[in-house]
Protein backbone atom coordinates (compact mmCIF):
# COMPACT_ATOMS: atom_id res chain seq x y z
CA UNK A 1 0.00 0.00 0.00
CA UNK A 2 0.99 3.49 -0.65
CA UNK A 3 1.09 5.84 2.24
CA UNK A 4 1.72 9.51 2.18
CA UNK A 5 2.94 11.25 5.20
CA UNK A 6 1.52 14.68 5.82
CA UNK A 7 3.45 16.95 8.05
CA UNK A 8 1.70 19.86 9.60
CA UNK A 9 3.65 22.95 10.42
CA UNK A 10 1.69 24.74 13.15
CA UNK A 11 3.65 27.96 12.79
CA UNK A 12 2.93 28.18 9.07
CA UNK A 13 -0.78 27.44 9.68
CA UNK A 14 -0.98 30.14 12.37
CA UNK A 15 0.76 32.64 10.11
CA UNK A 16 -1.64 31.93 7.19
CA UNK A 17 -4.67 32.27 9.50
CA UNK A 18 -3.35 35.52 10.98
CA UNK A 19 -2.61 37.06 7.59
CA UNK A 20 -6.03 36.07 6.20
CA UNK A 21 -7.68 37.52 9.33
CA UNK A 22 -5.85 40.83 8.86
CA UNK A 23 -6.70 40.95 5.14
CA UNK A 24 -10.40 40.28 5.87
CA UNK A 25 -10.41 42.89 8.63
CA UNK A 26 -8.79 45.47 6.31
CA UNK A 27 -11.36 44.77 3.54
CA UNK A 28 -14.25 45.09 5.99
CA UNK A 29 -12.84 48.33 7.43
CA UNK A 30 -12.44 49.79 3.95
CA UNK A 31 -16.08 48.93 3.09
CA UNK A 32 -17.29 50.46 6.34
CA UNK A 33 -15.37 53.65 5.62
CA UNK A 34 -17.00 53.85 2.16
CA UNK A 35 -20.43 53.36 3.75
CA UNK A 36 -19.74 56.05 6.35
CA UNK A 37 -18.65 58.50 3.66
CA UNK A 38 -21.80 57.68 1.66
CA UNK A 39 -24.00 58.15 4.75
CA UNK A 40 -22.39 61.53 5.50
CA UNK A 41 -22.90 62.59 1.90
CA UNK A 42 -26.58 61.62 2.02
CA UNK A 43 -27.04 63.42 5.34
CA UNK A 44 -25.52 66.58 3.85
CA UNK A 45 -27.83 66.25 0.85
CA UNK A 46 -30.88 65.88 3.11
CA UNK A 47 -29.86 68.92 5.15
CA UNK A 48 -29.38 70.95 1.96
CA UNK A 49 -32.83 69.86 0.76
CA UNK A 50 -34.38 70.87 4.09
CA UNK A 51 -32.62 74.22 3.86
CA UNK A 52 -33.93 74.72 0.34
CA UNK A 53 -37.47 73.80 1.45
CA UNK A 54 -37.28 76.28 4.33
CA UNK A 55 -36.09 79.02 1.97
CA UNK A 56 -39.03 78.31 -0.35
CA UNK A 57 -41.44 78.42 2.60
CA UNK A 58 -39.95 81.76 3.67
CA UNK A 59 -40.32 83.15 0.14
CA UNK A 60 -43.92 81.91 0.01
CA UNK A 61 -44.74 83.61 3.30
CA UNK A 62 -43.13 86.84 2.09
CA UNK A 63 -45.21 86.73 -1.09
CA UNK A 64 -48.39 86.05 0.91
CA UNK A 65 -47.62 89.00 3.19
CA UNK A 66 -47.06 91.26 0.19
CA UNK A 67 -50.31 90.12 -1.39
CA UNK A 68 -52.23 90.79 1.81
CA UNK A 69 -50.86 94.32 1.94
CA UNK A 70 -51.93 95.07 -1.63
CA UNK A 71 -55.61 95.94 -2.05
CA UNK A 72 -56.60 93.91 -5.04
CA UNK A 73 -59.52 94.76 -7.35
CA UNK A 74 -61.07 91.34 -6.76
CA UNK A 75 -64.79 91.42 -6.02
CA UNK A 76 -65.64 89.59 -2.84
CA UNK A 77 -68.38 86.99 -2.75
CA UNK A 78 -69.92 88.43 0.41
CA UNK A 79 -72.29 91.34 -0.15
CA UNK A 80 -71.90 94.31 2.18
CA UNK A 81 -74.78 95.24 4.46
CA UNK A 82 -75.65 98.30 2.34
CA UNK A 83 -76.31 96.12 -0.69
CA UNK A 84 -78.50 93.80 1.38
CA UNK A 85 -80.58 96.75 2.55
CA UNK A 86 -81.01 97.89 -1.05
CA UNK A 87 -82.19 94.43 -2.07
CA UNK A 88 -84.69 94.24 0.78
CA UNK A 89 -86.30 97.50 -0.36
CA UNK A 90 -86.93 96.05 -3.81
CA UNK A 91 -88.75 92.96 -2.48
CA UNK A 92 -92.50 93.61 -1.95
CA UNK A 93 -94.01 93.31 1.49
CA UNK A 94 -95.07 89.76 2.32
CA UNK A 95 -98.06 90.92 4.35
CA UNK A 96 -99.60 92.44 1.21
CA UNK A 97 -99.22 89.13 -0.63
CA UNK A 98 -100.82 87.23 2.26
CA UNK A 99 -103.74 89.64 2.29
CA UNK A 100 -104.29 89.24 -1.44
CA UNK A 101 -104.25 85.46 -1.18
CA UNK A 102 -106.41 85.25 1.93
CA UNK A 103 -109.68 83.32 1.81
CA UNK A 104 -111.87 86.42 2.31
CA UNK A 105 -110.30 88.20 -0.60
CA UNK A 106 -110.62 85.14 -2.85
CA UNK A 107 -114.31 84.81 -1.94
CA UNK A 108 -114.92 88.46 -2.82
CA UNK A 109 -113.26 88.05 -6.19
CA UNK A 110 -114.97 84.80 -7.11
CA UNK A 111 -117.36 84.74 -10.04
CA UNK A 112 -120.26 83.50 -7.96
CA UNK A 113 -120.14 86.58 -5.73
CA UNK A 114 -121.07 84.68 -2.57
Amino acid sequence: MLTNEVTLNYYLLAAVLGISFLIGFAIRTKKMMKFRVKIQELEREILNNYEHILELEKEGLNIENRLQDIKSPVITMKAPNKELEGLSKKVPDIMLRKELLSKRNIDRQSASGL
